[in-house]
């Protein structure tokens, strides 16, 4: 594992964001996101809009996910609301604590940051929500060891 910064607190204003909500499980997990950003990327496309950062990844209960049950929302942050199409729904996030940590490694590695970033949490005297996030700033093919994340924990 290795971390790019260290674990930050972090205050981010309210967002919109055009969503998908999936769930699988790790066979069907990085086709349901490839999938998911291909078809917010080609609703914006057609608006003739760009997102406004990174897409990534919220996983509601990522404490409770197994190999199995992978519930997810595959978000575009975008500069104003949208009405939506079929699966996609424009969303406001509010304005929310956060820790972040920018990390470099596989994906199967991350389990200790997560676990480094609870700690964290339980020794500042915050709470989490449940909900981490992950931006995604390599492309799947990218070596495992070379990929890179943002992780993201919300808190109470």
């Amino acid at each position: 594992m290795a971390k790019f910064t260290d674990i930050m607190l972090l205050q981010q204003p309210q967002q919109h964001a055009l969503v998908i909500e999936r769930q699988g499980d790790m066979a069907t997990f990085g086709k349901l996101i490839a999938d998911g950003f291909a078809e917010i990327s080609a609703y914006l496309k057609e608006e003739g809009e760009l997102p406004s950062d990174i897409p990534c990844v919220e996983y509601p209960a990522f404490n409770e996910m197994t190999e199995n049950n992978i519930r997810m929302v595959i978000t575009f942050y975008t500069s104003k609301p949208f009405t939506g199409k079929g699966d996609i729904q424009s969303i406001i996030i509010p304005e929310r604590k956060v820790i972040a940590c920018l990390y470099k490694g596989s994906y199967e590695e991350q389990a200790r940051l997560y676990n480094e970033m609870m700690e964290w949490i339980k020794e500042n005297g915050f709470e989490g929500t449940g909900s981490s996030i992950e931006h995604y700033y390599t492309a799947p093919e990218v070596p495992q060891e070379e990929q890179i994340t943002r992780i993201i924990i919300s808190l109470c």
